[in-house]
């Protein structure tokens, strides 16, 4: 392309329009599941937790005031670097798909800041591990950012050397449920792969044996949505190790997904690079548990 190819406003204005028309279509997996919250500075305040009070039983004609006070933890948000992604457009064909949402160049991107933010709410590093923050890290705690909390043990369903399973569903939504959460105001996500989503069409394929299969949305569509009051996301960059995959439940008002700038694009001529135009987006955000109790971990073993 032409050295003296100059990016105009209009060209910012349309690579910023094209870009959040793609994000309406394929952005975030996990995104429309959590609760987001504006945020500024450092750190930010994701919730004030209050302990469970147990009531006290006045003994006589005691006249004193009685002292009841609850465990107080706070959980953070803590500012992070940001998620990005760019290049140069230093061919005519690259420089016209800024111009076209659907274009290769543009959903590329998007798909790429989409899976950051889906790591972030996950709680995984950029190779895929858990780290920290998210459904599956350790939370940042404390009257100030510094501690860390692991999710608890009693929040997971082990294995048992089985894939997904209507046990593990019911342990699951079991667990929530006597955490007192209220299932019947907040239906619960569960993230799960393609080989966890076979697993839901074989459930639904034996309970549909004595009906007529063909009748059966499940079967007809080979979709799985919706399964005793899960809204199940199908993706592929849940963490695994020797085999057994991490699939979390949680309740959308128990992850916060903390923004300090939502995503942004900009395009402009690199003048250290013979003024060659460069296009850009990045997002900064950051992600926690309220409490753990809103979350639940169902591993399951692929082969």
């Amino acid at each position: 392309m032409s050295l003296d190819t100059k990016v105009e406003d209009h060209h910012k204005l349309q690579f910023g329009e094209n870009f959040k028309l793609a994000t309406a279509y394929e952005g975030s997996k996990l995104r429309p599941f959590v609760t987001e919250q504006p945020c500024s500075g450092e750190g930010a305040v994701a919730a004030d937790l209050i302990g469970d009070i147990t009531y006290i039983r006045r003994s006589g004609r005691r006249r004193s005031n009685i002292e009841n006070v609850p465990d107080r933890e706070r959980r953070w948000l803590v500012y992070r670097d940001p998620i990005e992604t760019g290049q140069y457009l230093d061919k005519v064909d690259k420089f016209r798909q800024i111009d076209d949402p659907t274009s290769q160049l543009i959903r590329r991107h998007n798909l790429a800041i989409g899976k950051g933010i889906d790591d972030t709410i996950l709680g995984l590093d950029d190779d895929g591990a858990v780290d920290f923050g998210g459904i599956l890290g350790s939370a940042t705690e404390g009257k100030r950012p510094g501690a860390t909390v692991e999710l608890p043990s009693q929040y997971r369903t082990v294995h048992g050397s089985a894939g997904l399973t209507i046990s593990k569903l019911r342990a699951a939504r079991k667990r929530l449920g006597l955490s007192e959460n209220d299932l019947s105001r907040v239906a619960p996500t569960m993230a799960i792969t393609t080989n966890q989503h076979d697993d839901l069409l074989g459930i639904v394929e034996t309970a549909s044996a004595n009906l007529n299969m063909l009748e059966q949305p499940h079967i007809v569509e080979g979709k799985v949505t919706r399964l005793m009051g899960f809204n199940f996301v199908e993706m592929n960059r849940l963490p695994i190790a020797g085999g057994i995959r991490q699939c979390p439940v949680w309740l959308k008002d128990m992850i916060v997904l903390g923004v300090w700038q939502d995503i942004k694009t900009n395009m402009w001529n690199d003048t250290h690079a013979a003024n060659t135009p460069y296009a850009h987006a990045d997002a900064v955000m950051d992600c926690v548990r309220v409490e753990d109790l809103g979350v639940h971990v169902c591993e399951c073993q692929e082969s």
